[in-house]
């Protein structure tokens, strides 16, 4: 089956929809427990039903039953936690959402990014309103569009970095577009070759890179390279920062790969904050 380009959450959702126990969970006729029960039970169809992918499968285990009920959860812990500053900014949401449905060009390309990872992002950045915010691993910057609201009323810049220019050309694109591209930079370099340009300052800072496996450290190969990324990164923010993860895990099998990032991160942040969305939301308070 093939999946048509945009958020993978899109076809996922829409298999889910298919089935009445997806829909009885949605609807909070059913717990979680036995939403998941049913996902281990009948894995074997519904991952035919998704194309066959155990990732998908593994996603959709994962689901909220409320995308937008559950962002707004882990933003009141963060507020509580002292993160952010108690902000009721969710109201232009579902226009903003709408507007990227829309108009957002995804050309060819799939983003893992889930719903309540983009509503959540929106909320940090409306509650904090980033004068300069940083985007490494920015792929073709469906993640970071979700922070320039937040931008945009600061009259802030934004810095996006990713190696492949062809995904920097179509964020340019649709930043462009959208009415950003005066408050925005796309860099299409490695995130270590621009560091040294980036003056320190730095409001918000999100990560989401992926390293390659040609690069003769192990380390640096998969999600491995945020140890190395954020110690590039961190002398850039200034104190009071958030720094913003995608596929943040902290245990289980992926957060091996993570443990240089998170010791970095324990020996120098105040505080950090994850989130177990579908893809894993890590906050890590400067």
């Amino acid at each position: 089956m093939m999946i048509p380009p945009g958020p993978v959450s899109d076809h996922v959702q829409a298999v889910l929809s298919n089935f009445p126990v997806y829909r009885d969970y949605c609807a909070g006729r059913i717990p979680r427990t036995e939403y998941t029960r049913w996902i281990e039970t009948d894995a074997a169809t519904v991952k035919a039903a998704l194309g066959d992918s155990a990732g998908l499968l593994r996603l959709a285990s994962r689901y909220p039953p409320d995308f937008d009920a559950h962002a707004d959860e882990v933003f009141e812990a963060l507020v509580h936690g002292g993160f952010l500053p108690g902000a009721d900014n969710a109201a232009g949401f579902k226009e903003y959402r709408n507007t990227i449905r829309a108009a957002y060009d995804h050309g060819t390309r799939h983003t893992y990014i889930q719903p309540d990872e983009a509503r959540l992002l929106y909320l940090i950045s409306t509650a904090i309103r980033p004068k300069r915010m940083l985007a490494v691993g920015s792929y073709y910057g469906y993640w970071a569009v979700w922070a320039m609201p937040g931008v945009a009323a600061a009259g802030g810049e934004a810095v996006l970095i990713d190696p492949n220019r062809e995904v920097c050309a179509l964020a340019e694109r649709n930043f462009r577009a959208l009415g950003f591209a005066d408050r925005t930079l796309v860099r299409a370099k490695k995130a270590e070759d621009v560091f040294p340009q980036i003056a320190p300052g730095i409001d918000l800072a999100l990560l989401d890179a992926d390293g390659g496996r040609d690069n003769p450290d192990p380390a640096y190969h998969g999600k491995g390279i945020y140890g190395f990324l954020v110690e590039g990164m961190f002398d850039r923010m200034r104190d009071g920062a958030l720094l913003v993860v995608h596929n943040d895990y902290a245990q289980g099998p992926r957060a091996a790969s993570l443990e240089r990032f998170h010791a970095f991160c324990r020996d120098n942040f105040r505080a950090h904050h994850v989130a177990e969305t579908p893809e894993g939301f890590g906050v890590y308070l400067k």
